[in-house]
């Protein structure tokens, strides 16, 4: 288990078309911040309520992020004794656009990345066993065109493996989880 903080260079462009992720198709940029009731009949959510779960807490109108985008899916390893892994990316901002400067990325990554990191060890604790998920916390810079502003966004990105998919799926759940936990620490210090 690991958790590693990464910057890019390039530039995420918001919105984007449709996008083809591993032969379907996604929806492009959907505002669920403002249509909160479009998450569970999105392409990433039917089926995976894990995904529905941290959507819905993402964009909650209290909440003070919004997502732009995220996709999920079971992809073949190479590695014998980890036959299965499944991936993932949630890319988040803060809700009020002009708040997403570098150094509030940067500071909303490192908080992420510590309060995961310590979640993450209580429950490999609690289920005495190591959780073989792995995670990166990229921060980039951002076009949000629409409202004409460049600023940073924040995607997490998470790969958990194992032999079976049940039990891939449940340490990925886990991540999740502690991801929305975490989101939710970072929401209750914003409101002190």
């Amino acid at each position: 288990m690991g958790i590693l903080l990464s910057e890019r260079t390039d530039i995420f462009h918001v919105p984007y078309g449709p996008l083809n992720h591993d032969g379907g198709m996604n929806t492009g940029f959907i505002d669920l911040k403002a249509n909160i009731a479009l998450i569970p009949v999105l392409p990433p959510c039917i089926g995976w309520p894990e995904t529905r779960d941290l959507l819905r807490s993402i964009n909650a109108t209290l909440s003070p992020f919004m997502s732009l985008a995220a996709h999920q899916c079971f992809s073949d390893d190479q590695h014998q004794d980890q036959p299965v892994r499944l991936i993932s990316f949630v890319t988040l901002c803060l809700a009020e656009i002009t708040h997403n400067d570098k150094a509030m990325i940067n500071d909303l990554a490192t908080f992420l990345h510590s309060q995961m990191d310590h979640l993450l060890q209580e429950i490999s604790e609690s289920l005495q066993q190591r959780l073989h998920l792995e995670m990166v916390i990229e921060s980039q810079p951002t076009a949000f065109h629409h409202f004409e502003v460049d600023g940073w966004s924040l995607t997490i990105f998470m790969a958990a493996s194992g032999h079976e998919h049940h039990t891939v799926r449940a340490t990925w759940g886990w991540g999740v989880q502690a991801l929305i936990n975490a989101l939710a620490s970072y929401h209750s210090l914003e409101d002190t």
